[in-house]
C-alpha cells in the first residue's frame, strides 16, 4: 500500500465527537496530527466514519460490490453489465473494496496506538473506545479476506512506521488476526445493556454476533465433503421465441473446499460457532419485531434485531448514501406517483421461493407502482395477471386485489423494469431525495439465530428441537410454516435457503455461496436470467481482482488473484 495515500487518507480522516446520534454530524477536519488527538471517543468517531463516508458506502460501492453478484440479484442489464456479470474490472468502485477496508485498518491502527499511549482519560472511555477500534479492524479484515482471499495484514499503521510494501499472509492467518480483535473487542465494549452504551456503536454483542459470523464461515468454508440443495436453474425457456419464467427447482451440488482453509478442523469451528451464537441468544439483549414490516421502520432503527448498522444522515453531502435509490427508488418530487430509480432488485425465482402468504413477499415486496414517466401502474410479479385481470375470482384472489390495489388496466411483462424491489428499503426519513439515511443492516439478530441453526446441526449430524426453534421464531414472525422433519442434509440446505429469504440484499447471499463452496455450480446452473444478466462464471469469480495501482505499487503482494 503506498505511504502518500494513505497519509492523505487519515489527514482527511472524519474525526469527530460525542454521542453515536452526532458522530455522523461533525464536518471532516483536516489536518489532525497525531499530538492534536487526545480523545478516544473522537479517535473512534473518525474510525466508524469511515464506513459512512466516501471511503465505502457514500457512493455505493457497498453494498453494491456484496449485492450485486448473486443468484438473487437481478435488475436492468446495463446495471448489471460488470459486476452483476461478472466483469469485475469493469466496475467503477471495484478498487474501493480494497481500499475502503484498508482506510479504516490504517485508521483503527492509528488509533489503538494512539488511545494505548493515553494516561489522563476515564478508563472506561478508553477501553470501550479501543473495543470500538479492534471490532472494526476484525470487521475490516473479515471483508478482505473472505473478497481476496490471501492479504497483507498490517499490525500498525504506516504513518507509525509500518513498512508500505507487505506480501500476503495466508487466509488462515487473516482469519486468526480477525479472531484475535473480536476477541478483544468482546473484553472492551460495552454491552447494550451497560450504563453510557450509545445506539448504533458497535457493542459487546455484535463483537459476539461477528465473531460467530466468521467461525461459521471458517467451518462451512473448510468441511471436506457435503451436499447442499439450492433452488434455482434455468430462469427462463424460449417457447415460440418468447421468454417463458420458470419456477425455481431443487438441484443439490457437491460442496468444494474453500482455497485456504484446507486442513481446518470444521467440527471444532462448528462447535464455536453454535456456541458463541448460542450465547448471544441466551443473553436475552436482541428480539425480532413481531412482523416483517415492523423490522424496517425508522423508528426501530439500532434496537431490537438491529445489532449493528451503517449510520447515516438524509440530504447529507457526507453522510448521506444512494442506497435506497438503488433498491427501491425515490418517489419523484414532482410527480408524486412516480418512482425513479430502483435498479436492483431481487428476482423471479426468489420471489417464488416463499409460500404464498410470507410477509416477506407479501409486505416486503412492491407489488404496484409507477415508474419513469409512464402513465400506466406496473404490477409484481407477473404470475399474478389472472388476479390483476379478474380471471382469477377465487377469495384469495379478491384478497390480495384488495391488498395490494390492483386495477384491471395496469400492466406487466418481461423486462428489466419488473424486479421485486424490496419495500425494507423503504425505511428513510425522506423518500423523495437521493441521498438518503438507509440504516444499512451489518448484523441483525436473525443472522445470529440461522448461524445457530446451521452449526448446532452439523454438530448434532442432524436438526435438534433448538435448531428447528431458532428457524421458526423467523417463520412465526414472518407468518410461515414452521420446520418439518428433515434429515441434516435437508436441514442444511433449508436453513441456506431461510438466508436468502431473510437477509435477503443484505450483503450475504455471494458470501453464503462461496463458503459453502457452490457458488460456481449455482450461478452456472442459471446461465442467464430473466432481464439477461449473465450469471456464468469461472474459478477466478471466486476471489475479486486486487487494485493494478496495488500490484504495482507493492512489490512483494506477488501479483494478482487468479485469473486477473
Amino acid at each position: 500500500m503506498k505511504k502518500i495515500p494513505l497519509l492523505a487518507l487519515f489527514f482527511a480522516a472524519t474525526l469527530a465527537t460525542t454521542a453515536c446520534t452526532d458522530f455522523l454530524e461533525e464536518k471532516p477536519l483536516d489536518f489532525v496530527t497525531p499530538d492534536q488527538v487526545t480523545d478516544p471517543v473522537f479517535v473512534a468517531n473518525g474510525a466508524l466514519n469511515a464506513l459512512a463516508s466516501g471511503s465505502m458506502f457514500r457512493y455505493g460501492p457497498f453494498p453494491n460490490l456484496w449485492d450485486y453478484d448473486s443468484d438473487d440479484a437481478t435488475g436492468p442489464s446495463w446495471a448489471f453489465g460488470d459486476v452483476g456479470a461478472g466483469n469485475y474490472q469493469s466496475y467503477w468502485g471495484i478498487d474501493t473494496g480494497w481500499n475502503g477496508p484498508y482506510t479504516l485498518i490504517h485508521r483503527c491502527n492509528f488509533g489503538i496506538s494512539q488511545i494505548t499511549a493515553m494516561t489522563t482519560v476515564d478508563e472506561a472511555t478508553k477501553q470501550n473506545a479501543l473495543g470500538q477500534l479492534y471490532f472494526l479492524r476484525g470487521w475490516a479484515y473479515f471483508l478482505l479476506v473472505r473478497a481476496y482471499g490471501a492479504v497483507p495484514v498490517f499490525e500498525k499503521a504506516v504513518t507509525e512506521g509500518a513498512e508500505p510494501q507487505q506480501p500476503r499472509v495466508p487466509v488462515k492467518d487473516v482469519y486468526a488476526t480477525i479472531i484475535d480483535n473480536l476477541k478483544l473487542a468482546e473484553v472492551n465494549l460495552k454491552s447494550t445493556r451497560d450504563a453510557g452504551y450509545e445506539p448504533g456503536r458497535p457493542s459487546k454483542g455484535a463483537a459476539s454476533s461477528l465473531l460467530a459470523k466468521v467461525y461459521l464461515t471458517m467451518a462451512s468454508g473448510s468441511l471436506p465433503g457435503g451436499q447442499v440443495t439450492v433452488m434455482g436453474g434455468k430462469a427462463f425457456q424460449l417457447v415460440g421465441g418468447k421468454k417463458v419464467l420458470l419456477a425455481p427447482q431443487a438441484l443439490t451440488h457437491t460442496k468444494t473446499v474453500v482455497a485456504g482453509l484446507e486442513g481446518l478442523n470444521s467440527a471444532e469451528y462448528f462447535k464455536l460457532a453454535r456456541d458463541k451464537a448460542q450465547e448471544v441468544i441466551s443473553s436475552g439483549e436482541y428480539f425480532l419485531f413481531p412482523s416483517h414490516a415492523e423490522v424496517w421502520t425508522v423508528a426501530n432503527r439500532n434496537r431490537g434485531e438491529h445489532i449493528w448498522a451503517l449510520q447515516s444522515i438524509s440530504e447529507n453531502p457526507d453522510f448521506g448514501n444512494e442506497i435506497s435509490l438503488f433498491r427501491r427508488g425515490r418517489v419523484d418530487p414532482s410527480k408524486a406517483d412516480q418512482l425513479e430509480g430502483g435498479w436492483i432488485g431481487t428476482s423471479y425465482q426468489w420471489y417464488h421461493n416463499f409460500e404464498e402468504n410470507d410477509q416477506r413477499i407479501t409486505d416486503g415486496v412492491l407489488h404496484r407502482w409507477k415508474m419513469w414517466s409512464n402513465t400506466q401502474f406496473h404490477y409484481y410479479p407477473l404470475s399474478d395477471s389472472s388476479v390483476v385481470k379478474g380471471v382469477d375470482n377465487s377469495s384469495a384472489a379478491a384478497a390480495k386485489r384488495a391488498k395490494y390495489g390492483y386495477q384491471p388496466t395496469d400492466v406487466s411483462a418481461l423486462d428489466d423494469g419488473r424486479i421485486g424491489r424490496l419495500r425494507k428499503f423503504e425505511a428513510v426519513t425522506k423518500n423523495t431525495v437521493t441521498l438518503g439515511d438507509f440504516h444499512f443492516p451489518l448484523l441483525r439478530y436473525p443472522d445470529v439465530l440461522l448461524t445457530f441453526a446451521e452449526a448446532d446441526n452439523e454438530v448434532n449430524s442432524g436438526p435438534t428441537l433448538a435448531a428447528k426453534g431458532a428457524v421458526n421464531q423467523i417463520r412465526r414472525r414472518n407468518g410461515a410454516s414452521e420446520v418439518g422433519t428433515l434429515n441434516q442434509q435437508q436441514f442444511r440446505s433449508f436453513v441456506l435457503e431461510e438466508r436468502r429469504r431473510e437477509l435477503a440484499l443484505e450483503g450475504d447471499r455471494r458470501w453464503d455461496l462461496v463458503r459453502w463452496g457452490i457458488y460456481l455450480p449455482v450461478m452456472n446452473a442459471i446461465d442467464i436470467d430473466e432481464n439477461n444478466v449473465i450469471k456464468r462464471r469461472q474459478p477466478k469469480h471466486l476471489l475479486f481482482p486486487i487494485p493494478i495501482s496495488e500490484v504495482n505499487a507493492n512489490k512483494l503482494i506477488g501479483g494478482n488473484n487468479p485469473g486477473w
